[in-house]
């Protein structure tokens, strides 16, 4: 069976934002708006959060978040949130978030502008990851094979999690990471919740963006947001190229088949004369 994916990217410039600065959130949200990405407000971001909770697994929801502050309406508590907020029962559910940025749930936003932190533990009681370390300074990350499938491009990043879930029923798959001392930490990371490993919470790009991105980033956020699977890009890549390697070999053969009779025709005269 098919499964209808719809595709949304939250923005509200009434609610706070850390690292992504406007202008690359409006960068952004035009880039993912010509590809079918319909624009959503936070009140909007709520509704599609918990109608989707509820949807069957034949319907599938993304959400590019560009902003990377948490409004205050997705969550149950916004003093102490748990994993009864909107935003992880919509994960349980089998959809998926993109989100860039700071760390995930290090504060949350109101909608008069104004942003708090929230507790260390935020992270960890509404998503099931490990709180991010704050490593003070930027580290260029290694892509993992799954990484460099989705066509990710490296860049240095400062706020990664380390290693492994610690709440049951969550599957970490790395994308990014970097070494510190003996410890590998996750700059980039797929946090599976339902069937796919390659649905749920996705972590890229822990730096502050207050440059507009380079297309490959955007490109790259492109398709992690809608392939469902590295294995379909690569499939699709794989198809791409055959299809222009055969033009390639088209043409070239049309050129050698023409070159072929002319010497055949030169070729042919000269040994008749003798």
């Amino acid at each position: 069976t098919m499964v209808k994916v719809k595709l949304f990217v939250y923005y509200d410039e009434k609610y706070p934002t850390n690292w992504l600065s406007d202008k690359v959130a409006k960068q952004i949200v035009s880039f993912l708006e010509k590809r079918n990405f319909e624009v959503i407000d936070a009140s909007n971001l709520k509704r599609v959060l918990t109608e989707y909770a509820g949807k069957p697994h034949s319907e599938e929801a993304v959400v590019v978040f560009a902003r990377d502050v948490l409004p205050d309406l997705v969550l149950d508590n916004p003093a102490n949130p748990t994993a009864n907020s909107p935003l992880r029962r919509y994960l349980d559910a089998g959809h998926t978030i993109v989100w860039l940025g700071d760390i995930p749930l290090y504060y949350v936003g109101s909608g008069d502008g104004t942003k708090r932190s929230l507790p260390s533990n935020a992270c960890q009681n509404v998503l099931g990851i490990n709180p991010a370390q704050h490593l003070g300074s930027y580290h260029r990350v290694k892509l993992t094979p799954y990484g460099l499938m989705y066509g990710l491009p490296v860049w240095a990043g400062s706020r990664p999690h380390p290693p492994g879930a610690t709440m049951v029923g969550v599957d970490i798959l790395p994308l990014a990471s970097s070494r510190h001392g003996n410890q590998v930490v996750y700059h980039g990371f797929v946090a599976s919740y339902a069937r796919s490993s390659f649905s749920g919470f996705i972590r890229i790009y822990d730096f502050v963006m207050d440059k507009p991105l380079a297309q490959e980033y955007l490109e790259a956020l492109y398709t992690i947001a809608v392939m469902r699977s590295p294995i379909a890009y690569l499939f699709n890549k794989i198809r791409e190229l055959s299809e222009r390697l055969e033009t390639k070999y088209n043409t070239l053969k049309s050129e050698v088949d023409s070159l072929a009779e002319y010497l055949k025709k030169t070729y042919g005269q000269s040994e008749s004369k003798h």
